[in-house]
């Protein structure tokens, strides 16, 4: 592959923290399966927008994967035009046809082009910026975002946060079906063994949230400053569940505060509801 750069033969073991992961619930058995082109999206999902260049060292250590398998699907990818290597050859970025299936995607849903206005308005209001996103994998993947007061954590759309320490991600678990709740479980466990207690007993703290308050409730857990409240949309048409969030500075927004803004949020994600794929 012309200007790819050379992998490190070092093979690093299977299941290294921060890897792009399947999506959780397809069985073994799953006959139509076909593992080389899996093998290969799981490489384009190593980029996102805090790590639009990758080494080819780094896309072995965060999948897994051997590194002839990703020195070979590298080079596939690369001929199709889906990677490319900017600057000087010695790291990797996704090609146009990568950004264009990713922006037909963002652009066929109606939900965050409905969602726009009514995000801006209550940002005006409030001063809170408000995230629409869903769950791909272990991330929560932003579709639309309003910036208020607290700049910190201004993500761009496009942008990816763990789902175990998102306020979205907590707002999606609360709708979840019991089936993939376990199944996000199960994973997040595999994930991260060692900040499972914690990752657990913050889910069960949303999901009582939720049940008492028809929201979740984020209380410095992304950001010490920063407080935030979220709530699941669940699609009339599908079963795809969609959260929507709204934060700001922990002193100004106490959880008392909160609350009092969530009948408003909760009205939004309910009237958005009927946009939602």
């Amino acid at each position: 592959m012309a200007n790819t750069p050379q992998v490190a033969r070092k093979r690093p073991a299977a299941g290294t923290a921060g890897a792009p992961r399947k999506a959780p619930g397809r069985t073994k058995a799953d006959r139509l399966h076909v593992t080389a082109l899996a093998r290969g999206l799981q490489i384009l999902r190593c980029f996102s927008h805090e790590r639009p260049e990758l080494l080819p060292q780094e896309i072995v250590r965060m999948t897994g994967l051997p590194q002839p398998t990703v020195w070979r699907l590298c080079h596939t990818l690369s001929t199709e035009g889906f990677l490319i290597c900017p600057g000087d050859g010695t790291r990797m970025s996704l090609g146009l046809p990568a950004l264009a299936l990713g922006y037909s995607a963002l652009v066929r849903q109606a939900l965050p082009k409905v969602a726009l206005p009514y995000m801006e308005q209550f940002t005006a209001r409030h001063r809170m910026g408000m995230s629409l996103g869903i769950r791909d994998g272990l991330d929560m993947l932003y579709l639309q975002r309003t910036h208020g007061d607290f700049v910190y954590l201004n993500d761009p759309v496009g942008a990816r946060r763990p789902f175990a320490t998102a306020p979205t991600g907590w707002a999606c678990y609360a709708a979840y079906g019991e089936d993939e709740r376990k199944a996000v479980r199960k994973t997040l466990k595999q994930r991260d063994p060692s900040g499972w207690a914690k990752t657990e007993a913050q889910l069960a703290g949303a999901d009582e949230d939720f049940r008492r308050h028809g929201c979740v409730l984020s209380l410095g857990a992304m950001h010490s400053q920063m407080n935030a409240i979220a709530v699941p949309i669940r699609s009339l048409k599908s079963d795809k569940v969609y959260a929507l969030s709204a934060s700001g500075l922990a002193t100004v927004w106490p959880r008392k505060k909160l609350l009092a803004v969530g009948t408003e949020i909760i009205a939004l994600a309910r009237d958005l509801a009927v946009a939602a794929d």
